[in-house]
């Protein structure tokens, strides 16, 4: 998935007019077994995840993959115009535009916590402010635990059954779309400015995945303590602030 930036329209004040959006062309590629609008449905939900501001859509290439005659993969590449400016309109109307915040919360085991809620809270009581979640479904010890293998006694040799470790990694995202589901009914009142995906393991490669098709002001890294803290042992906030250039800001609750 590649991206670039640019305005789509005049961007200076006539006359007191309001500025207008700039965008950034987000490039994806989209695939379906079942047709083209499932293609480009699924690639429309997967860029409105984190761009609420999304404006258009454009299918650039169409092709299949055919087997034994038949249609079995129609995939899509497609252009969606993004908003990437902060000007919004104001709630009042009447009054002038006003600019927000966009930031990306990462969190997974603390989100049951008030550490979260409280920096939401905290960020939109400073100003006008949009959020988008990110929860990375974390691997549980059971999990690390066939990923590791157990060793054969006979043979030596590491053995995993395929369909035990499917069903490890399916029960952690289902954990981790459970634990959002929950925190989202907590904070109800923010839902016009909040937007939320559960993504794979690695928060590294999530939150990269989130900043091709999305910007942000500030990245929170929400972890659980110091000492238990895989994210932190993994030295993940700052191999994400040297990547993106964007502040980091790590919360999570005292060591107990």
């Amino acid at each position: 998935m590649t991206d670039s930036t640019g305005p789509t329209g005049p961007t200076d004040h006539l006359d007191g007019a309001v500025q207008e959006p700039v965008f950034r062309v987000v490039r994806l590629v989209s695939t379906s077994s079942v047709s083209w609008e499932d293609a480009a449905q699924r690639g429309v939900i997967e860029a409105a995840k984190t761009n609420p501001r999304l404006h258009n859509a454009r299918v650039s290439e169409m092709d299949t993959m055919v087997v034994d005659g038949s249609i079995v993969r129609y995939r899509l590449k497609l252009e969606l115009a993004v908003q990437v400016d902060r000007e919004r309109p104001n709630p009042v109307p009447g009054e002038a535009p006003v600019v927000v915040k966009r930031y990306l919360i990462v969190a997974n085991q603390t989100l049951a916590g008030d550490i979260v809620p409280r920096l939401v809270a905290a960020r939109a009581e400073a100003g006008p402010s949009e959020f988008h979640l990110l929860v990375p479904a974390t691997r549980s010890r059971e999990t690390q635990r066939l990923m590791t293998g157990v060793a054969d006694p006979m043979s030596g040799y590491t053995v995993v059954a395929p369909e035990d470790l499917a069903v490890a990694r399916a029960r952690d995202r289902a954990q981790a779309e459970e634990r959002l589901s929950g925190f989202l009914v907590r904070l109800a009142g923010h839902r016009n400015v909040l937007t939320s995906e559960v993504a794979g393991h690695d928060p590294f490669a999530a939150i990269a995945r989130v900043m091709e098709r999305s910007s942000f002001d500030e990245i929170i890294i929400s972890t659980l303590p110091n000492s238990v803290s895989r994210w932190l042992k993994m030295d993940l906030p700052s191999r994400v602030e040297r990547a993106f250039s964007i502040p980091v800001v790590v919360i999570n609750p005292p060591n107990q």
